[in-house]
Parts: C-alpha cells; sequence; structure tokens
C-alpha cells in the first residue's frame, strides 16, 4: 500500500496526505514515483506499507507479521539498497520497539522499519512487565520507563531459559570391604565403656 499526499484533500482511500506549497522541490508526484520505482526494483509486491510526504519516503513491513526473522531478513535487504545501518530503535516510555534502517531512494530521505514484539516476564495472572537488558548484559523486568543506556529485549533475542531449582543430593554411607555399608561409629564417651555386671 502507497500513500503520498497530495494538493488539497486525499482522494482514491489508497493516496492520502497534507498540502505542499508549489514552490517545494521535491513535488509528491516525484516522491511517489521515486517509492514505486524502488519498490518495483526490490521485488516487493506485498508485505509493506509506504507512505511518501515532506521529501521521505517511510517503509513499514508487516508480512508475515508472525514471522519476526522473514520480516528482518526484509528490512535488512532494503537497508542495504538505501544504504542504511539495521538498529533497534527503543521507545524509552513505553515497551514499544521497531527494527529500522534509515537512508535515501534517489536523493530522498528514506526509512525501513518493522515492528519487534517485547518479551514479558511470565506471571502469574494477567499481563507480565516488560524485560529489558542493561548495558552489562542482565536481563530484567522493570516496571514502566526503560532506565537510561538499557534495551528492550524483543523477540529476535533469545528466550531466557530458566535455572533448575538446586536440589541436594544424598551420598551413601561407604562400604565395606565385605560389601555391607559401614555403621557410625560410636561416641568416645562409650567407645570403651565396660558391661554392666547384673546385681549379686
Amino acid at each position: 500500500m502507497v500513500t503520498a499526499p497530495r494538493d488539497g484533500i486525499g482522494s482514491g482511500g489508497a493516496v492520502t496526505g497534507r498540502s505542499r506549497p508549489p514552490a517545494q522541490t521535491c513535488t509528491a508526484p516525484a516522491v511517489l514515483r521515486a517509492a514505486a520505482d524502488f519498490i518495483e526494483s526490490a521485488g516487493l509486491r506485498s508485505g509493506v506499507h509506504v507512505i511518501c510526504g515532506d521529501g521521505e519516503v517511510r517503509i513499514s513491513v508487516w508480512e508475515p507479521f508472525a514471522d519476526v526473522t522473514a520480516r528482518s531478513a526484509i528490512v535488512a535487504r532494503l537497508a542495504a539498497l538505501i544504504g542504511g545501518t539495521v538498529r533497534q530503535h527503543d521507545n524509552p516510555d513505553y515497551a514499544i520497539s521497531d527494527l529500522r534502517a534509515d537512508g535515501a531512494i534517489g536523493g530522498l530521505r528514506a526509512a525501513v522499519k518493522t515492528m519487534l514484539q517485547v518479551r514479558r516476564a511470565t506471571p502469574l495472572t494477567g499481563l507480565g512487565r516488560p524485560l529489558a537488558e542493561s548495558p552489562g548484559g542482565q536481563i530484567t523486568a522493570v516496571p514502566g520507563k526503560l532506565p537510561p543506556g538499557w534495551r528492550w529485549v524483543t523477540a529476535r533475542d533469545t528466550r531466557p531459559k530458566r535455572q533448575a531449582p538446586r536440589t541436594l543430593r544424598r551420598t551413601a554411607a561407604p562400604a565395606t570391604p565385605e560389601g555391607k555399608a559401614a555403621q557410625p561409629a560410636r561416641p568416645a564417651s562409650t567407645a570403651h565403656r565396660a558391661p554392666l555386671q547384673p546385681p549379686c
């Protein structure tokens, strides 16, 4: 789907936007043409949403929605075409993250992105807190905003493994040469005590 600004009110359902001064160099048809040529040369027929406006082309990759690996691969391929570097862009105020790249298409600014699902802790009931990773690599659930220098843990990250509870191992008593278990030694106070004699 491609949307682009036209002079005045948008028409046709798929083409919407704001009016722009006629004196600007990057006209709406030029931006739309550049975006259409780029999408055609990239071999994309569906699964992307393209918005053109203000001399910029913004491409959002939506499909396959459930396959974040496939969408990430599309973003990486488009990033190479626009000369951009793929990076994770986190919203510090909400648990929202995108995989995006910024570059240029035909001399116009261009941005490619796809949405990343933020992983959450598994609670007993309700929705768990979002997971974030500290600069040192520690992953923990945060109550709300993303701490400075941290990043959201997303579906692209390996799911953190739970540590199995430690169990105490019971050790068997050492065996005697005859194969019988050794008996515990008696206390020293009773080891050499003489047997009691019956009264006369």
